[in-house]
């Protein structure tokens, strides 16, 4: 089985790729830093350019690797890449490679913090919020001569939240969560957990199921909670995995080689602690 891992030079990736490793997966890596330490633990290593759609060049240089490499699974790492696969998603596909992203509609509005809490209100608990496409004015609410005002564009303001911070790594296709992994963040690095446990929140199931339901991301994603209110929604693997069973499930469950109910019965271990650390690479 061969795998071609987007912006493989994230935090995680090292991890992630020998547990593939293990599992006889040869995992072929992309990176826009042609300095990225994931030319050094990826079976093979390529350059690429922006994953941003705007980037004409970049659907091509995709499809040049796939035409050569010929991977079973695209497994995108970086969220700035998901819209433009799954715009082109049915285009990469014919080549005979499946691409493990959702809809360009479902990923566009998880990517979209104002989209997705338009989606899901009333529906989940939500901080409160305000976002205009005409953009922003923050002003004191006692003050003169133009003090202190700031203009914002396009920007999607909300409460600061406080309290236990969850992540929550799901497995779910055509709108149905297949199986979750809730990791309690204990301690981060440049936003990605590095210190953490697996843990039971019975009580958030309820509403990740009904954020997959309402905003169907087919394969994985991260859904990030504070306290009991969603925080963010994230298309694309986790940073920092604590089960590894789950994306490789993930890729046999896009290959057809399991079936969604035989992901159901899967149990994550609960308990588990996680202490990441970094690695040097010499050259």
């Amino acid at each position: 089985m061969k795998v071609l891992l987007l912006a493989s030079g994230y935090l995680g990736a090292y991890q992630l790729i020998q547990e593939f490793h293990k599992k006889g997966i040869e995992v072929i890596g992309t990176d826009i830093n042609p300095n990225s330490a994931a030319r050094f633990y990826c079976d093979k290593f390529y350059v690429v350019s922006s994953g941003n759609i705007e980037n004409q060049y970049y659907l091509g240089e995709i499809e040049k690797i796939v035409k050569k490499e010929r991977p079973d699974v695209i497994l995108p790492g970086s969220s700035s890449e998901v819209y433009h696969l799954a715009v082109f998603k049915e285009h990469i596909e014919k080549l005979g490679t499946k691409i493990m992203v959702g809809s360009a509609e479902s990923v566009r509005t998880a990517l979209d913090k104002g989209l997705t809490y338009e989606a899901l209100q009333g529906i989940i608990p939500l901080p409160k919020s305000f976002y205009s496409e005409k953009g922003l004015i923050i002003k004191p609410s006692q003050g003169k001569g133009a003090r202190n005002i700031w203009e914002m564009d396009r920007h999607f303001v909300m409460e600061k939240l406080t309290g236990e911070e969850i992540d929550v790594d799901v497995l779910s296709l055509n709108g149905e969560v297949l199986t979750a992994c809730f990791k309690k963040r204990e301690r981060t690095y440049g936003g990605t957990l590095i210190e953490g446990e697996i843990v039971e929140r019975p009580y958030l199931m309820p509403q990740i199921e009904k954020i997959v339901k309402t905003i169907p991301i087919d394969y994985l994603s991260v859904i990030q909670f504070i306290g009991d209110k969603l925080l963010e929604i994230n298309p694309r693997i986790a940073g920092a995995i604590m089960d590894y069973e789950i994306p490789y499930m993930a890729i046999q469950l896009a290959l057809g080689k399991i079936e969604p109910n035989g992901i159901k019965t899967y149990k994550t271990n609960i308990g588990k602690r996680v202490a990441k650390y970094l690695a040097e690479y010499a050259y």
